[in-house]
């Protein structure tokens, strides 16, 4: 579509005649590089970011640490399996289960909290309403 409206812009600035008008060429070629900037700083960045604190919190992971899988069950590591990448995790007395590290959501050493932001999710109650939301109709 960009190119698209660029095309359309610099055939509606003909100059008339034979003439032909210069430089169009590189107005698209800046305003696709300044488009591939902000996707970069806007999207692919603060995603890299989020990876590397991810990878560095998994990476951290000890015996005795509070977790939540992608699953949502909560527990505490029992083992961790460093060769096969793999904890034991602890979610009640006498149940244990094997949960592969790339599931893990969110670690906490055991005296800090515990916490994975969730995105509200329509007609549940978020934590600053004062009430079930009603779907629109």
């Amino acid at each position: 579509m960009l190119l698209f409206l660029a095309t359309t812009a610099h055939a509606m600035g003909g100059t008339g005649g034979g003439e032909e008008g210069g430089g169009g060429g590189y107005s698209i070629f800046f305003l696709l590089l300044a488009f591939m900037v902000i996707f970069y700083l806007f999207v692919l960045r603060p995603q890299q970011r989020a990876e590397k604190k991810k990878k560095e919190m998994l990476g951290s992971v000890k015996k005795g640490w509070r977790v939540i899988t992608a699953g949502g069950i909560r527990g505490t590591v029992a083992k961790v399996h460093d060769k096969e990448k793999i904890l034991t995790v602890t979610i009640a007395k006498g149940v244990e289960v094997e949960v592969a590290l790339a599931k893990i959501e969110a670690a906490a050493p055991p005296g800090e909290e515990l916490a994975v932001a969730e995105p509200a999710r329509r007609g549940e109650k978020a934590k600053d309403d004062k009430g079930p939301r009603r779907p629109r109709r």
